[in-house]
């Protein structure tokens, strides 16, 4: 780490800190609802957003709707969601005093809003929980806060620099959304050759920051070889990439919570006829509930940021109650 650097973390060390912590056992429990279940939600069945994708411009978060978009997911009876805090070119939807801190010109690509905050309090509402995403290693696209944070590339072991750094970072977010964020969902979890047992404790200490009893996913990579691995140390859910699911859901014996997610179109945040039919939708929510697990769906939304009225449909479908 270089001697810049050093000061600007002592003093990032001394941020107040967040909302209390939560310590409910399960990933749909808030504070204000009763058991896993939560308020609406449909036990284990969750949706995924991918927003910001690479296409879109942080401009356009000031017309983000977040009473509307939390409506539509109570409608769909979403017991979790997954949200993009950002991805991989250096867009992000809310503001991190420690990363603009250590890196000072990240701060024209951040919104004022802060909207995963305004997010969060409106499912709470709901009985809706929140799971934050984001990439492992630094936004891969963007050349300053890779150098900045002293990142390489994500095919490469992490610079002990870089995991010093983006802790950091991760810490401002878990500590700032406490209880609100019921878990974190990394991606990109590609080479982890080198890492510390410091460095681990490092790292899982800034994701449980604010909220220790957090869901933490850990994601290397897609398919039946790889959904169910255990990538982290602090790892206690499945990452669950699976574009394409059996019909049946099963993983190897594993400590991990059962965890499946896919996309419902073609492709991640692909606005496209949905892949599966609402039958098969309930029979995969049946089966993970009954293993105590998690089905979570990435659904896309169009361009003023409202999920495809098919996909709504179809899923409200799959988790209606029986008659």
């Amino acid at each position: 780490m270089t001697n810049r650097a050093l000061p600007l973390l002592r003093a990032l060390a001394m941020l107040a800190p967040g909302l209390a912590a939560w310590a409910g056992p399960a990933v749909a429990a808030l504070p204000e609802t009763q058991g896993v279940q939560g308020a609406q939600g449909v036990q284990g069945f969750g949706v995924m957003v991918h927003y910001l994708p690479d296409t879109q411009s942080i401009a356009g978060i000031g017309r983000f709707d977040v009473d509307a978009f939390a409506d539509a997911l109570a409608e769909m009876r979403a017991s979790h969601l997954i949200l993009t805090l950002g991805q991989n070119n250096g867009q992000f939807i809310a503001p991190n005093a420690a990363l603009e801190a250590l890196c000072p010109r990240s701060a024209a690509h951040r919104s004022p809003r802060d909207l995963p905050l305004e997010i969060g309090r409106a499912l709470r509402r709901h009985g809706i929980a929140l799971i934050l995403y984001l990439p492992f290693r630094a936004p891969q696209g963007d050349r300053y806060l890779m150098e900045c944070l002293g990142d390489v590339s994500e095919q490469q072991p992490p610079p002990p620099r870089f995991i010093a750094a983006w802790s950091t970072v991760i810490e401002s977010w878990s500590q700032h959304y406490g209880a609100l964020a019921t878990g974190w969902w990394f991606d990109g979890v590609y080479n982890t050759t080198g890492m510390t047992t410091r460095d681990w404790e490092r790292f899982c200490a800034a994701a449980r920051s604010g909220a220790p009893t957090r869901w933490l996913a850990f994601n290397a990579g897609e398919g039946a070889a790889r959904f169910s691995l255990k990538s982290a140390p602090c790892q206690n859910l499945m990452a669950g990439e699976y574009l394409q699911p059996a019909a049946r859901l099963a993983s190897p014996p594993s400590e991990l919570r059962l965890h499946v997610l896919t996309p419902l179109g073609a492709s991640w945040a692909q606005p496209s006829a949905p892949r599966f039919p609402a039958a098969q939708l309930r029979g995969w929510i049946a089966q993970t509930n009954a293993r105590g697990g998690m089905l979570t769906l990435d659904l896309p939304l169009d361009a003023d940021f409202h999920f495809l009225p098919a996909h709504v449909a179809l899923v409200r479908s799959a988790t209606a109650p029986r008659p």
